[in-house]
């Protein structure tokens, strides 16, 4: 570059410098994306579901719960969906077992709140009708997981 060229861009920054800022939302906007460079680190992944494994041939299996397992790194959640005369629920288990925070989301909507004991067992109220649903866990002082949205 010349001293010619160093002027030229002295000047058009002198120029633009106040119209140089992006826009409040443009900032938002690249905030959120950001956010976004590691979510297949933080989904765990559905590694097990028990109504889509094949029960061994001329085996008739009496009503049982559905059991799912959700795996991310560092973190598994084993969960079984119970249905009661009260209701149904999800019932937990986070291994390595360690305390945790819980939501239950639908749609972006949290339907219930939940804690992990330090066994890292919890349960959770779900809705009387199926629904797509993501189970968002919250270690104390620890990356947040959420497991693969699934209908239960």
């Amino acid at each position: 570059m010349t001293d010619d060229d160093d002027v030229l861009l002295d000047e058009l920054a002198t120029l633009l410098g106040p119209h140089n800022e992006p826009p409040p939302e443009v900032l938002h906007a690249a905030r959120e994306a950001f956010t976004w460079r590691t979510v297949d680190a933080e989904i765990a992944a559905l590694t097990f579901d028990s109504l889509l494994d094949d029960a061994p041939a001329g085996v008739r299996a009496a009503a049982q719960p559905r059991i799912l397992t959700f795996e991310a790194d560092g973190l598994t959640i084993e969960v079984e969906v119970d249905a009661t005369p009260s209701g149904r629920r999800l019932l937990g288990q986070l291994v390595p077992a360690q305390v945790a925070e819980l939501e239950l989301l639908s749609d972006g909507e949290v339907l219930a709140v939940s804690s992990a004991d330090a066994m890292g067992r919890f349960s959770v109220a779900l809705p009387r009708e199926p629904r797509r649903v993501t189970l968002r866990c919250r270690p104390p002082g620890g990356a947040t997981v959420e497991s693969a949205s699934t209908v239960v």
